[in-house]
């Protein structure tokens, strides 16, 4: 890939970027994003920065010219070597797993902007999920004498979720899947990024989330060799 299509490449995701920050910025969005986030519950909130800080943290986003592996000189190809192919797959699933998340959530976002009534179902869900957390904050819900807690809410509201959007969803979730997956099956299979494996696969842990196995599961890798 020349210099030329390494710009344009570059040039059309950093518009793509510019254009759905500006859309955000200039809705409604943002605010009412705030007021429930600053209704929400202190440990609700400790519990969503710790998660968002370890799983979705930027560093950990790959640019497009890494992804798409522009200047590289072969980073496309089939591996034949099935113990090669099968490391690849790891490597990627493990080394682009928040581009993977983003490509999912895009597909999904500008699917579902077409569907008015999809998105008063979610913001429908959002209400509950707030309701939820918020009753059970403290020390639980207490329902005729038996007391509910956070944990068992949130799986219970997350079951919930789950069939609510199969159901209501159902065209817009599969269709997101099938092509959010396809298009990381692929990704992840035909991307020679074995250049890029170092530390920087190893995603810092604390706390609770020390053994996590998923974002770390290069770590063992490089230290045998």
């Amino acid at each position: 890939m020349n210099d030329t299509q390494e710009q344009t490449a570059s040039a059309i995701f950093g518009s793509l970027g510019s254009k759905i920050q500006s859309k955000w910025a200039s809705s409604s969005g943002p605010t009412h994003v705030s007021k429930i986030t600053s209704s929400l519950p202190d440990s609700v909130k400790t519990r969503a920065s710790s998660l968002t800080s370890t799983y979705f943290n930027m560093r950990y986003f790959r640019s497009p010219k890494v992804y798409l592996g522009m200047g590289e000189d072969k980073p496309f190809y089939v591996e034949t070597n099935v113990g090669l192919a099968v490391d690849r797959l790891k490597h990627n699933m493990t080394y682009f797993y928040l581009n993977y998340i983003f490509l999912t959530f895009l597909l999904f976002a500008l699917t579902l902007m077409i569907s008015p009534s999809s998105l008063i179902s979610i913001a429908v869900l959002g209400l509950a999920w707030f309701y939820v957390l918020k009753i059970t904050a403290d020390d639980g819900y207490s329902i005729g004498g038996i007391v509910i807690s956070q944990k068992v809410a949130t799986g219970v509201m997350s079951i919930i979720t789950v069939l609510c959007l199969i159901y209501v969803l159902s065209s817009i979730f599969w269709w997101t899947l099938c092509t959010s997956g396809f298009c990381i099956f692929g990704h992840s299979v035909f991307r020679d990024a074995s250049m890029h494996k170092d530390e920087a696969d190893h995603v810092e842990m604390s706390g609770d989330l020390e053994e996590a196995p998923f974002l770390n599961a290069m770590e063992d890798e490089s230290n045998v060799v």
